[in-house]
């Protein structure tokens, strides 16, 4: 007896399988409900994380920059409140500030300090003696005071562009946090401390402040902001952890919708198709489970939920329902036909279950190419996107048989249009003959539309700037504009100038160098706004001599006498202040200067970098070597992974699912032949989003290996199909015809189950998202198209006619 074919021997396995799922139904729901279960219980412990640095891989030299930089210095992660008062040099504004400020310090937990106009530094002379106090310490009692003060705070360069702003009109209280999370033994936080020389690796450190402790504070600030709100005084506040509380909740409101949404778009599909109530819950049971399992196993891996993973709860419902439609419709068509349920059940897992195993594993291989991406939320999608694609194949081959063989079934006149050729099928098939008839015009056809396309493909542009993503009547959107119109800048930048020596910064000349940097860099621009201001140690050494001087502001420069400038600074460590903590280290060795940038996108940031760079170089000399980090640093670095993370996944997706559908067909020709549907859409998505200005960023560079992975799973379809009709009729047109009248239903529901489970993120708050679910959904239709008119075009234009096998055709 001759050999069977793989092919055949693998759908004879899947029969097997289904026969054998049928006899332990009840064992099979058992034990996936308790997998279900276990792994549920897993889900009240996920975390979300949408700082900055949780963009960056632990290993990356970026991150590890910036985790040194807040080990050996304060974090440049402040809140601040933007207060804006009638007057801000007020008896009863400075009243109010003063509770406002001792009702945050009482109430807001993980608070190191609070600083205000209340406490800001004051430094001046009495005679030889330095006193360093707060700048009310001796309370304003009437007009006069006033104005002394208005004087005093206005002239203070220090204090403009940070605790008010030029035109005296608002004025900042800023909270700083611990740097590291009191929420940890003792013994552990001591033993996190090691020597100055020793590198992170060496040691365990205490851990950073977590995002969830970020958020605390921002919730409590609200409640306090709420308390002291009134319609004479707007209050604002900004920082990264406002960003992140303000992400988590609005993720945790659009997840809810996202996942409601996109059940009720399932449910209508599936109770158009199938008409009757199982055929409904059962799939919803099935994608629910592998969804919730899923989100568990990203638990256990440590995997915190993050804006870029927003996506994945409905995308799982959506591409999970699709292995059950292709399965079901099998299984009802047979019962329509005749068959015993049991018996559908055989079938339909030997007709499809080697199609639905092939297009689970190619779509996972789609979403598996974001595993090497640069940017770590977008590796752990790659890592839990298809597992949860995988597991969804999972259930749907063992779980929905299970349920498929205990519920009952019966056959219904209803049934009967799953049995027979409606008139969608009909004219899917009329759409095949048409390709098939004229492939030259449809190739034609294609041709004009990709040279449309290019024109946009070449405007695409690259993008990473969070505040874009907000609504621009969004409070966060509101106080992060206002910062940086009347503040010069809502970002920041960190330079550490090492001078390799110890005491080095007490050599007038190296401070005279630094001056000359700050003074260059507040000259320089990005994106055509100006950088606002420089501050670090030159600062207090000025702000000290002035104070030694009798206040007199022309002294408000740098000493030129080394034991002058160390005989001033240990003036003003002994004054009581320790803010020279913040500026250098313990050694005078190395000097931190901290620039106020204006928020832009990240892709304009690297010049700026570059004319520091550039400037330090030139300035400093060999006298100091220098380093660059903090928040425009990291925006910069992920800016630069979204590139990479794009060319990576790209081309990982198309390099692992060319071969496996090559594989899966059997020839080489019609596999790379039926790439090309796959691919155009990307393409075309691409164009589309250059004619529409919607850049390429953190969440949009996923549509690419999304769609990819996704599209494919129609093509292998229709292909599974395709072969088995040519291989019996040997008629390339003949075959394409039978596949669409055959399959193209299904084909079309689970597209557009797929296309309406991506447009509910249009309804999505944040812009980025809206524009994932624009177009995803977009590319969906577009592969849709693409394979049931260019892809039966290209299947008659390398399928040489056979003599037929048999003509009589069953499905």
């Amino acid at each position: 007896m001759p050999r069977q074919p793989l092919r055949a021997r693998i759908e004879a396995a899947f029969s097997h399988w289904a026969r054998f799922v049928i006899r332990r139904r009840w064992a099979a729901i058992v034990a996936v409900s308790a997998l279900t279960l276990g792994l549920a219980a897993q889900v009240p412990r996920l975390e979300f994380d949408n700082s900055n640095e949780a963009f960056l891989h632990e290993d990356d030299p970026e991150r590890i920059r910036y985790d040194q930089f807040r080990e050996r210095f304060d974090p440049d992660d402040r809140v601040v409140m933007v207060l804006h008062p009638p007057e801000i040099f007020d008896l009863d504004f400075l009243e109010r500030l003063r509770v406002l400020q001792e009702d945050v310090e009482a109430t807001v937990p993980y608070t190191e300090e609070v600083t205000s106009l209340i406490n800001a530094r004051n430094t001046w002379g009495r005679g030889d003696e330095l006193v360093v106090e707060d700048l009310l310490e001796d309370w304003p009692e009437n007009e006069a005071d006033l104005a002394a003060l208005r004087e005093r705070v206005m002239s203070n360069p220090l204090y403009r562009n940070i605790l008010i702003s030029e035109n005296g009109r608002y004025t900042t209280v800023t909270i700083k946090p611990f740097t590291y999370s009191p929420n940890v033994d003792e013994g552990d936080v001591l033993g996190g401390f090691v020597a100055d020389d020793a590198s992170p690796a060496e040691a365990a450190r205490p851990p950073f402040l977590t995002d969830e402790e970020g958020r605390e504070i921002v919730a409590a600030l609200m409640k306090v902001i709420d308390r002291n709100r009134s319609e004479e005084m707007e209050i604002y506040v900004v920082g990264g952890a406002v960003f992140d509380y303000t992400f988590t909740e609005t993720m945790q409101k659009d997840a809810t919708a996202f996942m409601s949404l996109a059940l009720a778009v399932i449910a209508l599909f599936l109770l158009i198709l199938f008409r009757r109530l199982a055929g409904l819950l059962m799939p919803v049971c099935v994608v629910v489970a592998s969804m919730i399992s899923s989100i568990g196993i990203m638990v256990l891996l440590g995997i915190p939920y993050s804006v870029t993973l927003n996506m994945l709860p409905a995308f799982l419902l959506t591409v999970g329902v699709c292995d059950s439609v292709h399965l079901l419709v099998v299984v009802y068509q047979r019962i329509a036909a005749g068959d015993s349920r049991h018996d559908a059940i055989v079938f339909a897992l030997g007709h499809s279950g080697l199609a639905i195993a092939m297009t689970s594993v190619t779509t996972a291989c789609g979403l598996m190419s974001f595993v090497f991406a640069d940017l770590k939320p977008i590796a752990q999608l790659g890592v839990i996107a298809p597992i949860g694609v995988m597991l969804a194949m999972v259930y749907s081959l063992v779980l929905l048989p299970a349920l498929l063989a205990v519920a009952p079934h019966r056959r219904r006149a209803g049934d009967l249009h799953l049995g027979r050729r409606s008139a969608l099928d009909r004219f899917l098939a009329s759409v095949g003959d048409a390709a098939t008839g004229h492939p030259g015009r449809v190739l034609a056809g294609t041709a004009v539309i990709l040279l449309v396309g290019l024109g946009g493909v070449l405007r695409v542009r690259f993008s990473h700037n969070g505040l874009r993503w907000f609504p621009e009547d969004d409070p966060v959107y509101i106080a992060s504009t206002l910062v940086d119109r009347e503040f010069k800048g809502a970002s920041t930048m960190e330079v550490l100038i090492n001078t390799g020596e110890e005491n080095g910064l007490h050599a007038p000349d190296t401070l005279q160098r630094i001056e000359r940097v700050m003074q260059r860099a507040g000259q320089l621009e990005v994106d055509g706004k100006p950088v606002n201001k420089a501050v670090s140690i030159v600062d207090v050494v000025k702000e000290t001599n002035q104070a030694l001087n009798a206040n007199d502001s022309s002294f408000y420069a740098l000493p030129g006498n080394r034991q002058l400038i160390a005989q001033e600074l240990l003036l003003f460590e002994n004054s009581g202040s320790d803010d020279l903590e913040e500026l250098t280290d313990s050694q005078f060795q190395t000097a931190r200067m901290t620039l106020r940038t204006p928020w832009v996108d990240a892709m304009q940031y690297p010049a700026l970098f570059d004319q520091i760079r550039t400037s330090l170089r030139d300035i400093m000399g060999d006298t100091a070597t220098f380093e660059l980090t903090g928040g425009a640093m990291l925006f910069t670095k992920i800016f630069q992974g979204v590139i990479h993370s794009l060319v990576r996944s790209y081309l990982f997706a198309f390099l692992v699912i060319t071969p496996l559908l090559v594989l899966l067909i059997g020839n080489w020709r019609q596999g790379l032949a039926a790439m090309i549907p796959n691919v155009i859409p990307v393409y075309l998505v691409l164009g589309f989003m250059g004619w529409a200005g919607i850049p390429i960023d953190v969440s949009t560079l996923l549509i690419g290996g999304i769609v990819l992975g996704v599209a494919v799973d129609d093509t292998i379809h229709f292909m599974h199909k395709f072969n088995r009709y040519y291989q019996q009729s040997g008629d390339p047109r003949f075959a394409v015809n039978e596949t669409l009248a055959t399959t193209g239903t299904a084909m079309l529901f689970t597209t557009l189950v797929l296309t309406f489970g991506f447009v509910v993120y249009t309804a999505a708050y944040l812009k980025n998202v809206q524009w994932f679910g624009l177009l995803a959904g977009t590319a969906t239709v577009t592969a849709f198209l693409a394979d049931v008119v260019l892809g039966p075009a290209l299947m008659v234009l390398v399928t040489r006619p056979a003599q037929p096998a048999q003509r009589n055709v069953t499905s």
